[in-house]
C-alpha cells in the first residue's frame, strides 16, 4: 500500500525535468523518514534541472529528516516544508542553496485560516 510519501518521491522520478532547478548544476539530498521503527532513504539527486531519485541510498549534499506521518503531511501538500523545518518537526542540513532550491520541489503551503483572517482585517 502506498502513501503519500511514495507518491510524492514516485512522481518526482517520473517528473524528470524541473525547469525551476536548472541553476543546481549538481546537487543532492537525501531524505531520510522515519516510520514504523525503520527508516527509509531517497536520494534526490539535481543536475541543470534533471530529476532522478533512488531509494535506499546514503550521501547526498544536504540531508532532510522527518517523522513519516510529518513527511506526508508535507508530501500532500497538507503543511509546508519551510514551516515544518521552523517549528523543528523536520531537520535539515548540508548545503542552503540546495536547501532553498529544494523547496520548489513541495506543494505550495497550504491556505491557513488565520492568514486569510488576517489579510481581511486589512481591506
Amino acid at each position: 500500500m502506498g502513501n503519500a510519501t511514495q507518491d510524492f518521491f514516485h512522481s518526482l522520478a517520473q517528473r524528470g525535468h524541473d525547469r525551476r532547478l536548472t541553476a543546481i548544476d549538481e546537487g543532492s539530498v537525501c531524505f531520510e523518514i522515519s516510520r514504523d521503527g525503520r527508516v527509509d532513504r531517497w536520494l534526490v539527486s539535481i543536475d541543470k534541472g534533471d530529476i532522478t531519485v533512488s531509494e535506499q541510498a546514503t550521501g547526498g549534499d544536504a540531508v532532510v529528516q522527518a517523522d513519516g506521518a510529518v513527511f506526508d503531511r508535507i508530501a500532500s501538500g497538507e503543511a509546508y516544508f519551510l514551516t515544518t523545518v521552523l517549528r523543528g518537526e523536520a531537520t535539515v542540513a548540508g548545503s542552503p542553496r540546495l536547501f532553498a532550491s529544494l523547496r520548489r520541489l513541495f506543494p505550495p503551503p497550504p491556505r491557513s485560516a488565520g492568514r486569510e483572517h488576517r489579510g481581511g482585517d486589512h481591506e
